[in-house]
This record gives structure tokens, C-alpha cells and sequence, in this order.
């Protein structure tokens, strides 16, 4: 473990891994392999490909059926954190540890729950969330010193964390290693996400390919290649990112993520019937992840092209709820404030940013948005 936390007036673990230019977390490091490392299981597998809502019915059916099903309140609780609910994953969390305290993966997942409300608290409270996380982290350890989880938010906090906290990046370098001793992927993977915005873009590329090498079934590092080379590089490669999205699509079929990287790239590219052809394609694969026609809307805003089409899309993502860790609505009105705005729509972007902060009140984009135009 790191060393105490008891000297320390704050702490920001930010578990979210890579982040968009609008601040939407588009991969979470933490595992989805909670409990079957070796052998995913089919919620394993949704969870990889981003379908949340399915995971909810998964959950909320096998709880109907017994009250007393830890490992669906574990799933539930890694869903919340999927939409950004960190209280209500506690709740689930605690309930899995209530049920089954010998699990490992119960305790992980409480401690990555933990994690996250220390990170939004203030001071005080954050300093007896993590607390709590470490404890969770030691059961987890004591249980299985192996459990990828624990290990995940433990090099994390080890990261972010203040040195007089507890932080120590040797440490996470190390633990990050361990991982890579044992569970190849999931190792490289975590590299990878100690890395990200440090501009070293080359050796991040690097562990990202090792992981994908590491194991060829496993469909998140051809997606975090794929949102790396669109998304996050200095020097964007959409060329390499059709290439990895679609490598990602041969392993899975159905991952929203991969649809909306390929979106980006031919709204980007302008390549209309190649767009028109993957939106059907993720409608087809993966029905309740409408990811893609935000992210080809907001390629549409950023190069001024096709406005009434972006447009449309965003007013088809806001046709049903989001997936979990993807824009929430609040963000898409904002967003079609933004096309509103640049088309010189002041009352309709006004409107949607009122939107925004109705569902949203703390949005501090919306906010400077809305007092910029009430004064021009």
C-alpha cells in the first residue's frame, strides 16, 4: 500500500482515463474482468463493449429473482460509476460486501466507489473516503494480491495523489508492472493511462500495441488505439484510427465506441456515404448507443461543414438516454447551442444552454455560454 493518508487537507484521484476536448471520460482504466479474469463472462464482455443499459436489466432481473445476489449489486455498482453516479455505487458496493466479504472484487469495487466520492467532496470528507478506500484496497489485496481492480485504483491514487498524502509515482510505475508480470494487457493498458497528457504520444502508442498484442481477443486497447490515434494524439492519425476501430469491429461487433471513432473520421473526412453507412451499422450493432451521432456532429461543428446535419444527429442522440460514459445530455444541448451560436441562432443557442443548465445546474460551460450571449 502507499503510504497514510492522514496528513492531508484534498486530494483529486481523476480515475478517468483519457478526456475529450468537452471533458467527456471516454475509457475508465478500472477493469471490467472483476471476476473472471481468465474466462470473461458475458457481462464481462458487455461491460468491455460499453453496453451499460444491458447490464442494468442483467442486474435488476437477477436481484428480482434473489435479493441477495452480490455479484449483481457489484455489477450495478460499476454501472452507476458509468454514469457518473459515485453514491449510488457506494450503495450497491457496500450491499456486495455486506453479502459476500470474501470476495476480492467486491472490496475493489467499493474502493474504486470510494475513490471517486473522495475525489468530489470537500476536504473533510474526502479525507475519510480514502480512508475507507484504503481499507477496501487491503481487503481486496488480503483476499487475492492479484485482484486487477484494487491494483488499478491503487496506482492510480499512488499517481494523482500529493506526495503528504500518500502519492508515490515510483510506486505506481511498480504496481503497473506487477500487473504486466501476470496479466499482460491489463498491465501495458495501465502504462498507457499513466501516460496520457504527458506528451510522450510515442511511448503511450507503444504500450497501447503491446496490450493489444498481449491478447488479440481482447477488444479495449484496438479502442483506446483507435479514440488515441482520432482523439488524443498531438498529431491526429484517422487514418490508423478507421484502421483500429475496425480491428476493434472484428472482435466485437457491437462495441458503440469503435462506431463512434469511425463516425468522427468520415464526418471529418466528409466521406457522406461511408457516414450514412456506419451510423446504420452501429443503429443495427448496437441500438442504444447513439454515441456515434454526437461525435460525427461535433466533427461536422469543428470543420463548419453541413450544420443542418449535425443538427439532426445531435437531435437523434437526445431521442433516448445516453450509454454509460458517454455525453450526457447536458452536453449535447450544449453542443447544439455551440452549432446554434456559430450560425448566428442567439435565441435558439440560449434556449438550449438554459436546457443544459436545467439538467445540469453546475455546468460551468453552459454558464459562461449563456452570460456571454445575455450580454452581446
Amino acid at each position: 500500500m502507499c503510504r497514510s493518508v492522514s496528513h492531508f487537507k484534498t486530494v483529486k484521484l481523476v480515475l478517468v482515463g483519457f478526456i475529450s476536448r468537452f471533458g467527456a471520460p471516454l475509457i475508465v482504466l478500472s477493469s471490467s474482468l472483476i471476476f473472471a479474469v481468465d474466462k470473461p463472462s458475458p457481462v464481462d464482455l458487455l461491460m468491455e463493449a460499453g453496453h451499460w443499459k444491458q447490464i442494468v436489466r442483467i442486474a435488476s432481473d437477477r436481484l428480482r429473482s434473489n435479493p441477495k445476489d452480490a455479484q449483481a449489486y457489484c455489477w450495478l455498482a460499476k454501472t452507476r460509476l458509468s454514469y457518473n453516479d459515485p453514491e449510488g455505487a457506494v450503495v450497491d458496493a457496500e450491499k456486495a460486501v455486506a453479502i459476500d466479504g470474501g470476495n476480492a472484487a467486491y472490496h475493489a469495487q467499493l474502493a474504486e466507489a470510494y475513490a471517486l466520492m473522495a475525489d468530489k467532496s470537500s476536504s473533510l470528507k474526502a479525507v475519510v473516503y480514502v480512508h475507507k478506500m484504503n481499507r477496501e484496497l487491503e481487503a481486496a489485496l488480503t483476499a487475492n494480491p492479484r485482484e486487477v481492480d484494487a491494483l488499478l485504483v491503487q496506482m492510480m491514487f499512488c499517481w494523482k495523489a500529493p506526495l503528504l498524502a500518500g502519492g508515490n509515482r515510483q510506486r505506481a510505475l511498480d504496481i503497473a508492472d506487477n500487473v504486466v508480470s501476470f496479466l499482460p494487457s491489463w498491465g501495458y493498458l495501465a502504462h498507457a493511462r499513466l501516460l496520457a497528457g504527458k506528451g510522450d504520444d510515442a511511448q503511450l502508442e507503444s504500450y497501447l500495441k503491446k496490450a493489444a498484442q498481449a491478447d488479440p481477443t481482447m477488444v479495449r486497447p484496438r479502442l483506446w488505439l483507435a479514440e488515441f490515434y482520432c482523439f488524443q494524439a498531438q498529431t491526429k492519425r484517422l487514418d490508423l484510427a478507421e484502421k483500429e476501430a475496425r480491428l476493434a469491429l472484428a472482435i466485437d461487433s457491437s462495441a458503440g465506441q469503435a462506431y463512434k471513432v469511425l463516425a468522427h473520421v468520415y464526418a471529418t473526412q466528409k466521406r457522406w456515404a461511408d457516414l450514412d453507412r456506419v451510423l446504420a451499422q452501429g443503429d443495427a450493432a448496437a441500438p442504444e448507443d447513439l454515441s456515434s451521432y454526437y461525435s460525427a456532429a461535433e466533427a461536422l461543428i469543428e470543420i463548419g461543414q453541413d450544420f443542418p446535419r449535425a443538427e439532426k444527429y445531435i437531435q437523434k442522440y437526445l431521442s433516448q438516454p445516453p450509454e454509460g460514459r458517454q455525453p450526457t445530455p447536458a452536453e449535447a444541448h450544449w453542443l447544439l447551442a455551440d452549432l446554434y451560436k456559430r450560425e448566428g441562432r442567439k435565441s435558439d443557442a440560449m434556449r438550449e444552454l438554459r436546457a443544459a443548465l436545467q439538467l445540469q445546474p453546475d455546468f460551468p460551460r453552459a454558464k459562461q455560454d449563456l452570460s456571454q450571449l445575455s450580454r452581446s
